[in-house]
Formats: structure tokens, sequence, C-alpha cells
């Protein structure tokens, strides 16, 4: 074996060496942008998990919120029936003129407005009066009717 083989021996041996720990070096950072690629691809899906997962929280407790709303109201106008009818233990006639309240303060709203609406004139505390006294008509008439509807249905 002369010197020149050996060198060469020395060399190209060299060469594949460092052609193999390229070639290993280069798949370690393919191998590492892929598991990046995966981590990111996972991450994003957990991601996209969490925000729906927040989504559907979200619109669960408005669902309760509004829920407990309805309760409240509900409780709110059974309470305000059941004063209504908590007469206790009263002679018949007057349970008659209790019950005539809320319809007699309801005509005499409609007519306390139909007397200001047909006598209006441009003044000032007219229209005020008109306004206030349409706010308290409907809201007579809306209550009267709505507890109508819902007392028939206990």
């Amino acid at each position: 074996m002369d010197f020149l083989t050996f060198v060469s021996s020395i060399l190209s041996g060299g060469a594949t060496g460092l052609l193999g720990v390229l070639a290993s070096a280069g798949i370690r950072i393919l191998e590492a942008r892929e598991r990046r690629r995966t981590l990111e691809i996972e991450l994003a899906h957990a991601e996209r998990l969490h925000i729906l997962q927040m989504e559907a929280r979200s619109a669960e407790h408005e669902n309760e919120r509004l829920i407990a709303e309805l309760g409240v109201a509900r409780d709110l106008r059974v309470a305000s029936y059941d004063h209504d009818r908590g007469y206790g233990r009263a002679s018949l006639w007057v349970v008659n003129i209790l019950r005539l309240v809320r319809p007699g303060l309801t005509l005499v709203l409609l007519g306390l407005t139909a007397v200001v609406f047909f006598q209006l004139y441009s003044d000032e505390d007219r229209r005020r009066i008109v306004e206030m006294l349409i706010y308290a008509t409907t809201a007579a008439v809306i209550w009267w009717f709505g507890s109508r509807d819902m007392e028939k249905g206990k």
C-alpha cells in the first residue's frame, strides 16, 4: 500500500463520513421541521377547541341568565296576582268591589285620555299630561288584559 492510496483512503473515508454526518443533520432538520409543523397543527386545533368551548360556555351562561330572568319575571307576576287575590276573609261585596278596582281604574284612565286628547291645544303642559295619561292607560290596559290570560292559565 503506497502513501497515495493511504491518503486517498483517508480522504475518501472522511468525505464519506462527512456526507453521512451532513445527511444525518439534514434528516434531523427535516424531522424537527415536521415535528414543529405537527405541533403547530395540534396547537391550532387545541386553540380552536378551546375557543369553541368558550363560545359554548358563553351561550350556556347566556341561556341560564335568560332563564333566571324569566323565572324572576314570572315570580313577580305571580306575586302580583296572588296579592290581588289575597283578600283574606272578607264578605262577598268587599271582594267584588276590590275586583272592580283594576277595571275601574282602566276605564277612568281611558276616559281621561279621550277627554284630554280630543281637547288638545298647543299648550306644553297639556301635551305632557297627554303623554303621561297615554303611558298610564297603556300600562293599565296591557296589565289588566295580560293578567286575565295568566290567571286563566292557572
